[in-house]
């Protein structure tokens, strides 16, 4: 093959990834602004009597009847019973350091492998009702992981994939959920993942996770259902998002703001490549 062949399958493979960059960066966006759109008109709501199959927004306090699977393995024991928590399993890049804000330090960057949401009995009191909370659609939307199906050792699933190939529930724009934090080294949970050969070291992989604690103040946004026993519960559908947050509706709305920061600058990032080395 002569050199100018060569430059060209480079400059075709180079256009393909930011192509893909291009595009995962605007699917981000459209799906943040389409959040926005729903965020603006949902304002919580103090209508005493709940209308089942429409839309609802409220600011209520987190209730806890049962905790999430194995919440008593992540989160501290001072921490009040934790409802339900996103999590992701990870494992460390030697290469590469992130600055822990809680913390105030730098630590070893962390690969992100496998994430899900553990749910127990949840749900929040408001305007003099308790509504649980339902979060099938958002499993469902991300494909999420049972923590008690993970599996450590299998290259296949142990890797770290690039961001616009990967969708985990961790990173949801749906969700803002900051505190409290879990954090536990895979050593400890050996009892609930299992391993692909007793030989693998589990050493440099970890568990850590944010969850909804009991007495919390929580945003939630969603489709409002009525069970056949009259309680209510509030889920998501496609036209109709769970939309959670810790931090209120405008901290969601400033969460929202600062990831779509992220992917403009993602997107303006490939188009320049682009244009100076494929065009």
């Amino acid at each position: 093959m002569t050199t100018p062949d060569v430059v060209g399958l480079g400059a075709i493979l180079l256009g393909g990834v930011l192509v893909a960059v291009m595009m995962w960066a605007l699917h981000r966006l459209f799906v943040i602004a389409t959040i926005v759109r729903t965020l603006w008109h949902a304002s919580p709501t103090d209508t005493p009597e709940p209308t089942p199959g429409q839309p609802i927004a409220l600011t209520g306090t987190v209730v806890v009847d049962a905790p999430a699977p194995i919440a008593e393995r992540l989160f501290a024991p001072t921490d009040r019973p934790v409802g339900a928590y996103l999590w992701r399993a990870w494992f460390t890049d030697t290469g590469r350091y992130t600055y822990d804000r809680e913390r105030g330090e730098l630590r070893k960057g962390r690969n992100t492998f496998a994430a899900g949401i553990e749910v127990g009995d949840v749900g929040l009191t408001a305007n003099g009702h308790r509504f649980g909370l339902d979060f099938a659609w958002l499993r469902t939307l991300y494909d999420a992981d049972r923590l008690a199906d993970l599996e450590i050792g299998t290259p296949t699933q142990n890797t770290k994939l690039p961001t616009f190939f990967t969708r985990y529930s961790w990173d949801s724009l749906y969700l803002a959920v900051s505190t409290p934090r879990g954090d536990c080294d895979l050593a400890q949970l050996t009892d609930v993942v299992s391993t692909a050969r007793e030989s693998v070291d589990t050493d440099g992989f970890g568990v850590e996770a944010r969850g909804l604690t009991a007495g919390q103040r929580v945003f939630v946004y969603g489709e409002l259902r009525e069970n056949a026993d009259g309680d209510y519960t509030i889920g998501g559908t496609d036209t109709t998002p769970l939309l959670v947050s810790t931090t209120g509706r405008e901290g969601l709305f400033a969460h929202l703001r600062w990831r779509a920061l992220k992917y403009l600058l993602a997107l303006g990032g490939a188009v320049g490549l682009f244009v100076l080395f494929v065009l």
